[in-house]
């Protein structure tokens, strides 16, 4: 056996109704009726969360709302309800157990993240997003390196770049696992409609197969896995990106392009890319030139306030950190005192609208960072505040005396490596 490949996971007592559920998939029966298939061969008194795991994500698509950003728990517990006569509460009970952990393919915000639902810490780090300028890679090698980060762009180039992700939770096997990859200005907060969707490498497909560690397309319970080939990222200009790695299976579509036309609003990408367990993002960029401009979005229909907030380490005593957004007037412009250091400047942005914060730093020493973020500050009386209650709960908004502070996201800067 390979010594880096993953050991499929041991069938468990559960096995049976899991590959019970896999047949009613695999013979395309309706969520209802699987629901109600297992629930039959379920022993007294019957397992609501195990019905929920089951039938909750190999019918990913069904239970997958486009306006929640989320798997739909409100929706598998009526199902449920109707299936068993079981009191809503009680499934509603087991519908959010069966989503507090991501079933299928997961693509890591960073490499923290184990599969819990919603994905903790920063969520712009995806080591599951892969850059590797001018070079290949192939899956032995994305999948033995699993927690190093492959990150070299080539500016100017084509750039062979890749996605991968682990059969996670679910025990049943993934022969359908593909990969679509997007891009987008760098920046904060970019709805889908500002993404663009790669080609392979040699401009063919906009899919690539996902295969474990002998290339093989079936993807076990608790494999790993990498694409089969690399897509080509040709950016233009000399800017910084974001991009974004979509994993797909038969059980879970996840195209991005079914929540192009959802409202998007200013909460929206943090809840998605946390909730959303099949996907990754990545912007940590090698700043040549301490000039970037950042792009930014109020998604809402009223004026936001926002916080810019620029967090040094290591760079030079002396140096000068700018923010400057020119069309709304705002500059905010200090001077360097400690090793690490924090900058913050508040502006006012009207609705529906998309600017650019420019940002000047030093150029930096292969042992200094810069970190940008974009925090909204929502007083009492924004009508968006009663709707950020789940992002409290999950550490990605603060209160601040009658103040919440989202954070809609944040980009890193480093130095060269010598």
């Amino acid at each position: 056996m390979n010594m880096y490949a993953v050991p499929e996971v041991a069938a468990g007592p559960n096995q049976q109704y899991w590959d019970l559920g896999l047949k009613c998939f695999t013979q395309n029966d309706n969520a209802q009726t699987a629901l109600k298939t297992i629930w039959r061969r379920l022993p007294p008194p019957g397992d609501l969360n195990l019905l929920a795991a089951i039938v909750g994500n190999l019918y990913g698509d069904t239970f997958w709302s486009d306006q929640k950003l989320q798997m739909d728990a409100d929706l598998l517990a009526t199902y449920m309800n109707a299936a068993t006569g079981i009191n809503h509460s009680d499934c509603l009970k087991a519908a959010n157990s069966a989503y507090r952990l991501w079933y299928g393919l997961l693509v890591r915000c960073n490499t923290s993240n184990d599969g819990l639902i919603p994905k903790t810490g920063s969520y712009t780090a995806s080591p599951d997003v892969l850059l590797n300028g001018v070079t290949t890679l192939d899956p032995y090698d994305m999948i033995t390196k699993w927690d190093q980060t492959t990150w070299g762009p080539a500016p100017g180039l084509k750039n062979n770049t890749y996605g991968r992700g682990q059969n996670k939770n679910l025990q049943v096997p993934i022969k359908q696992g593909e990969i679509k990859i997007y891009y987008t200005s760098n920046g904060f907060n970019q709805p889908p409609s500002s993404w663009t969707q790669l080609f392979t490498y040699d401009g063919t497909k906009q899919t690539a197969d996902l295969v474990n560690i002998n290339n093989q397309k079936v993807i076990r319970p608790g494999e790993r896995s990498a694409c089969d080939t690399s897509f080509g990222f040709e950016p233009t200009g000399a800017g910084h990106y974001c991009l974004i790695v979509c994993a797909q299976t038969e059980y879970f579509t996840n195209d991005p392009a079914s929540i192009s036309g959802v409202q998007w609003n200013n909460s929206s990408s943090t809840h998605w890319i946390t909730y959303n367990g099949a996907a990754g993002w990545h912007n940590v960029n090698v700043s040549m030139t301490g000039e970037e401009p950042l792009v930014f979005y109020n998604n809402d229909d009223i004026p936001a306030k926002f916080r810019f907030v620029a967090r040094t380490r290591n760079v030079p005593a002396g140096s000068e950190i700018a923010m400057r957004v020119a069309d709304l007037d705002f500059a905010h412009v200090a001077k360097v005192t400690a090793d690490d250091q924090e900058f913050v400047g508040e502006v006012e942005v009207p609705a529906n609208y998309e600017g650019t914060l420019d940002v000047n730093f030093p150029v930096l020493p292969d042992n200094a960072s810069i970190s940008y973020s974009l925090v909204w500050v929502v007083d009492s009386g924004n009508p968006a505040k009663a709707g950020l209650t789940r992002l409290l709960q999950d550490g990605y908004a603060t209160e601040d005396g009658d103040e919440t502070l989202v954070v809609l996201g944040d980009t890193h800067f480093v130095g060269a490596q010598s």
